[in-house]
């Protein structure tokens, strides 16, 4: 028969099975549940269980579990950097001394790779918006990134362009002509929709001023948003 003292025993080793359980469910459901626009509150508890759910590997940092959500802003993004050799001369008068593209290739794990996505995706969010702070972000944006590339590369001045890749329609056969079903990484689907140039003036300042896009300076002519192989009616994969 059980004494007194061995059902007391297993009463509270219960309590500290069930009590730890708790802990655990709660940690794990706080960094779960803040993985997608974390409040500050989420954002100071997950700060407090970090030390036990990164150990364990349970905290996502902000990795999506959706694939998608058919916004602009759930397409792919990555910033291009043309790098040249004089501040002084006009682009079209020298040639590319480099190239740069962020996020850079390697694992998503890596931290810089998941920067440079970031920085990606603020960039082509707030290069096309009309909102003035939206602009000044972006502007921000393209002069850190530009004065990143030319103190790496040595050179005076970059254009730096914030390019997004859009993405196919479900239904294929809605898609506009020009925009190849089968291949989906097709330059078609990839649209420039910030650019900035971005050079070291004589005081050794880094200056940067925003390309006019074409149509802030001029009406869009035909229905045709390109040149060259494709027929495009306009300027998306689908209506």
């Amino acid at each position: 028969m059980k004494t007194s003292n061995t059902t007391k025993d297993e009463g509270i080793g219960r309590s500290v099975v069930s009590l730890l359980l708790i802990i655990h469910l709660l940690c794990v459901g706080v960094v779960l549940a803040s993985n997608f626009r974390r409040s500050p509150l989420q954002v100071r508890l997950v700060s407090i269980f970090a030390p036990y759910t990164k150990l364990l590997h349970f905290d996502p940092e902000f990795t999506p579990y959706y694939y998608t959500l058919g916004r602009p802003n759930d397409d792919d993004a990555w910033i291009s950097v043309e790098l040249y050799a004089s501040a002084d001369q006009p682009v079209d008068q020298q040639t590319v001394a480099s190239r740069v593209k962020l996020p850079e290739a390697g694992s998503n794990w890596l931290e810089e790779r998941r920067r440079g996505i970031q920085l990606a995706k603020l960039l082509a969010e707030r290069g096309e918006s009309e909102a003035d702070d939206d602009l000044e972000v972006a502007s921000e944006v393209a002069k850190a990134v530009g004065q990143w590339a030319l103190k790496k590369s040595d050179n005076k001045r970059a254009v730096v362009r914030g390019v997004r890749r859009m993405s196919q329609p479900y239904d294929l056969a809605a898609l506009n002509p020009g925009f190849p079903a089968e291949r989906p990484t097709d330059p078609a689907y990839d649209a420039t929709v910030y650019e900035a140039d971005v050079w070291i003036d004589e005081d050794q300042q880094v200056q940067v001023q925003k390309r006019a896009s074409r149509a802030e300076v001029a009406p869009r002519q035909g229905g045709a948003a390109g040149s060259g192989t494709g027929s495009q009616t306009n300027g998306r994969p689908a209506p």
